[in-house]
């Protein structure tokens, strides 16, 4: 019997040996992958210095990405449960710090996630949490910006910054109540730079879906301050939160978003309204809440194109469909020489060719 126990003893501290060499080995290799992902690729043949300082650059945003959400769900920890939110949430946000270290592969699996995000960000904002202060709120909007890009550069190819933003052209339609029709006719358009992707990409990415999938639209609002437009497209709900930059504010000429939360509704900004549509505006709960921003009108405000629009017969918004100014058409356009192509070969001004265009009949309600 004492054998038995002394066998038994014996057997016990081999396991436990066994546990703890397993246990270090684990942690060995782990620390070797972290440490791994956090290195910059070595290149092997000889490349340009702008390759490389692109790959530095683009290196050192994912490791400051990690170490800001690393440091957001620190505090995550000491928070309230905010109603059984954190824990999901936490899951998510991991999944996006492994996006930032490995980049999705394919457009469907770039697509997954940010839709899993924009799930988790809808559930916050639903709690009435002002976002725009909260670090449990900060960490998972920055993880949908971060999802977002890489979905853009996946869909429609690596552009939105510097002198590659994307540009939406819109085909217009005035009806024969516009005043000046016998003189001017009934064509007409707009032509709209979006937003750089660094500051806003969830605006810029929502507007590009709507451009895409666009079935039809009118301006049917004409106020002093902003001429707005009915979207009929497939995107049919609201922004998930207000996504809004200091450096980009509505100032005239341009786009946003209408209604808080905002969208898909949007609108011309016919004079500066950066304090009407700027932080704190509309409400009194939340100061730094503003309407999202789309981007700006390059072509169609110093032509007398949105002045025309301006002269709809009728203020504010128009019931009567044939007193609105229809957007026919949408065309998406990226600048030439490199990204996707689609397969169109359209093209705009200044160096730019079509991705894509919606369809030229509009569809009956």
């Amino acid at each position: 019997m004492g054998s038995d126990a002394n066998n038994k003893s014996v057997k016990s501290e081999q396991r436990q040996g066994a546990v703890i060499v397993i246990s270090l080995l684990a942690l060995s290799a782990a620390f070797f992958l972290v440490y791994s992902l956090l290195q910059p690729p070595q290149t092997t043949n000889n490349t340009s210095a702008n390759n490389a300082n692109g790959v530095g650059a683009d290196h050192a945003r994912r490791v400051a990405a990690i170490k800001a959400l690393k440091e957001a769900g620190d505090k995550l920890y000491a928070e309230s449960d905010r109603g059984g939110l954190r824990g999901e949430n936490e899951e998510a946000v991991a999944k996006c710090a492994a996006v930032i270290t490995s980049p999705p592969k394919s457009e469907k699996e770039a697509a997954t996630i940010r839709a899993d995000l924009e799930s988790r960000v809808r559930d916050v904002k639903k709690t009435g949490v002002i976002m725009e202060t909260d670090a449990h709120s900060l960490k998972l909007t920055c993880a949908l910006q971060d999802a977002t890009r890489e979905l853009i550069k996946l869909r429609y190819g690596d552009y939105g910054d510097g002198t590659k933003k994307f540009r939406v052209k819109l085909d217009l339609e005035f009806q024969s109540t516009i005043p000046d029709f016998e003189e001017k006719g009934s064509e007409g358009s707009l032509l709209l730079e979006l937003a750089p992707i660094s500051l806003l990409p969830c605006s810029v990415y929502n507007f590009l879906e709507i451009a895409r999938t666009w079935r039809k639209g009118a301006f049917h609002r004409n106020a002093n301050h902003v001429l707005q437009a009915i979207s009929r497209s497939d995107i049919t709900e609201r922004m998930p939160f207000q996504e809004y930059s200091k450096e980009y504010p509505h100032k005239r000429g341009t786009m946003g978003y209408a209604g808080r939360p905002s969208g898909p509704e949007f609108y011309i900004s016919i004079q500066d309204n950066s304090e009407a549509h700027g932080p704190g505006s509309q409400q009194q709960h939340n100061p730094y809440e503003a309407d999202c921003i789309i981007g700006t009108v390059i072509e169609g405000m110093e032509d007398g194109t949105v002045d025309r629009i301006h002269t709809m017969p009728g203020k504010e918004f128009m019931g009567d469909k044939k007193k609105w100014v229809l957007i026919r058409r949408m065309h998406i356009l990226v600048p030439k020489g490199t990204g996707i192509t689609n397969g169109t070969d359209g093209y705009g001004s200044d160096g730019y060719k079509e991705f894509s265009k919606s369809p030229l009949e509009i569809p009956k309600d």
